[in-house]
């Protein structure tokens, strides 16, 4: 999950890792379904293509990874992130320090994206206060100030909306006892100044952290109740103070952004008008990379790099990782008795740990790597990725393909062959239907060898592809047994969202998941001061996954962008393929 592409991602992604206002006079030309444009449409404007739609363009509700990419560009963020690629730790900036850390550079007093202007943390760490920035406003025109924030946080916390983004909620006041107490929470004495209390003391990269979710215009928002939040017209139509505007959403098939002239965080976009065109079939989208109509494809295939330099010598490969994994998603609990009644039951096929090991050491996960990803690929072991120097504990090997080991687990558990070779117990076969996304290639082609895998060990597997909104949505109401799917993680360690319990705030544990232990570990780490120091709890942490294997974790992959040669500026790392997009360029075409 992301937000501006040079801000803290607050997940994710985030989930790891996030456009703007009334459709306003603004003109598209070119903007045309079917992938044309003009010859003068295309020198203003970016192609992007993408595997599935966003599901919301609101920052509080959107969940996918499409919708963090594009609401990244409309909304404003508080500060700013740098990953330190040495130590694995995000550096987080305002106004003043960035303009300090920029000293001696031409653009030293030119306007920054940050809101806030600087941050002081109280002495015993249980509060934060920001000043804001006085010039940033609203794409209608309106002031973005402290009370925009302490509004968005109610609706970010209140159960109706039923935000993803719950968790970054936990510390505020209140929390400790069921419910934030916002009117304590939150204190908004000014238009820029921004207190927020918490129930304990917060190490101050995690306060930063959980403090910069996105804030909504609360003049635009304030008469629409909860119960009508996610239906709002304003979702189709975002107000926001980044560097775009929403042009046209064409449901399904493109999202247009056009550069907002009024913007000051840090200026307007510098190209005109950058269009998210959704293509679910992935030769598709290499073949539109290929022909020049799609400016930048993600994900694509190392086995295709020769033949699309080939095709077009105008497109370059470029690599960035270690932040996504993919993983085999297995129902802890009972998914359909919980959505009823609200209560945890062991799921009948994977609730067991023991047959969750098994089911990861009958999956050949070096061989999806061999065959799909090669270099491009790293086995994982938890969610803790390499990336993150200073947590990663090394001494973990991870499982092995282990066909004989993964059959002794099975039948200690219970699990024997029955009459068609499928194993059962108590009855009931060991069979289940597999669900992702259509149109990603790795993930289809990683589905037919687990397929394969499982077979062997007298486990039936069957394929089902679902449209990615589809797809997602099924998993946010626990609706599948058994899935395959990625994860995109945050730059800082914070895993509730994922693991945490208690189901009801955990947005993310579509698992289910239920480990006191690991709840404890993450209490204990968020309390130290200083993120070195939290090390061990995050070793034993990743320990436990290891054993417990809520989810087969696959593989960790170094992200292959197709990126036309007439983007100019793109600088790639770990914060995401579009960190800095608002700042890049387009080569002009050549006349004849």
């Amino acid at each position: 999950m992301m937000k501006s592409n040079k801000s803290v991602l607050p997940l994710f992604s985030m989930l790891l890792l996030a456009v703007a206002i009334l459709v306003t006079g603004c003109s598209n030309p070119g903007n045309r379904s079917s992938g044309a444009l003009t010859a003068a449409a295309r020198d203003s404007s970016l192609v992007i293509g993408m595997l599935g739609d966003a599901d919301y363009l609101n920052p509080v509700i959107g969940a996918s990874l499409t919708s963090s990419e594009i609401t990244g560009l409309i909304y404003p963020s508080l500060l700013q992130g740098e990953f330190d690629t040495r130590t694995g730790l995000l550096n987080y900036l305002a106004l003043e320090k960035r303009l300090r850390s920029s000293s001696g550079n031409a653009d030293e007093k030119s306007p920054k994206a940050a809101l806030a202007r600087s941050w002081s943390i109280s002495p015993d760490h249980r509060s934060i206060t920001y000043t804001l920035r006085s010039d940033a406003r609203w794409a209608d025109g309106r002031p973005v100030v402290s009370r925009d924030f302490s509004f968005a946080y109610r609706l970010y916390g209140n159960p109706v909306i039923a935000s993803p983004r719950q968790q970054y909620l936990a510390e505020l006041v209140g929390a400790d006892k069921g419910a934030v107490d916002f009117d304590k929470a939150i204190e908004t004495p000014n238009d820029t100044t921004l207190v927020f209390r918490f129930f304990k003391p917060v190490p101050e990269h995690l306060a930063l952290f959980h403090t910069s979710l996105t804030p909504l215009p609360e003049h635009l928002w304030k008469n629409v109740k909860p119960e009508a939040f996610r239906e709002s017209k304003l979702n189709q139509q975002p107000v926001g103070a980044g560097p775009y505007r929403l042009g046209s959403w064409n449901k399904q098939q493109e999202v247009v952004l056009s550069s907002s002239a009024s913007c000051n965080l840090p200026k307007p976009g510098n190209i005109r008008r950058i269009i998210f065109r959704v293509i679910p079939d992935y030769t598709v989208r290499l073949a539109q990379l290929q022909t020049g109509a799609l400016d930048l494809v993600e994900n694509v295939k190392p086995e295709d790099f020769k033949a699309v330099r080939k095709a077009n010598p105008d497109v370059d490969i470029r690599t960035v990782g270690l932040r996504v994994y993919d993983y085999v998603g297995w129902m802890n609990i009972d998914g359909e008795h919980y959505n009823k009644t609200g209560k945890i039951r062991p799921h009948p096929l994977f609730g067991d740990p023991s047959v969750r090991r098994a089911l990861t050491c009958a999956i050949d996960r070096q061989a999806i790597v061999d065959g799909y990803l090669g270099e491009y690929g790293v086995l994982c072991k938890t969610d803790i990725s390499p990336s993150l120097k200073w947590a990663y504990d090394e001494t973990i090997k991870p499982w092995a393909f282990d066909t004989a080991l993964a059959v002794k687990l099975l039948e200690a558990a219970g699990w024997f062959p029955g009459p068609d070779g499928i194993r059962q117990k108590n009855g009931r076969r060991f069979s289940f239907v597999l669900y992702t996304n259509a149109g990603n290639a790795r993930r289809n082609y990683a589905c037919v060898i687990i397929q394969q895998n499982l077979k062997e060990i007298g486990i039936d597997c069957k394929i089902e592809l679902q449209e990615s909104n589809v797809f997602f949505q099924n998993l946010q109401e626990r609706k599948l047994d058994a899935w395959m799917a990625g994860w995109s993680i945050g730059l800082e360690i914070d895993p509730l969202d994922v693991w945490g319990s208690d189901l009801r705030k955990s947005r993310f544990n579509f698992p289910g998941y239920i480990n006191p232990k690991i709840d404890r570990l993450c209490e204990l780490a968020k309390n130290k001061m200083r993120p070195e120091d939290a090390r061990s709890y995050w070793i034993e942490y990743q320990h436990i996954l290891h054993q417990d294997q809520p989810i087969t974790f696959l593989y960790w992959i170094r992200e292959t962008q197709g990126f036309n040669k007439r983007i100019q500026g793109a600088k790639l790392n770990i914060s995401g393929t579009f960190y800095n997009i608002d700042d890049w360029t387009l080569k002009p075409s050549v006349v004849h």
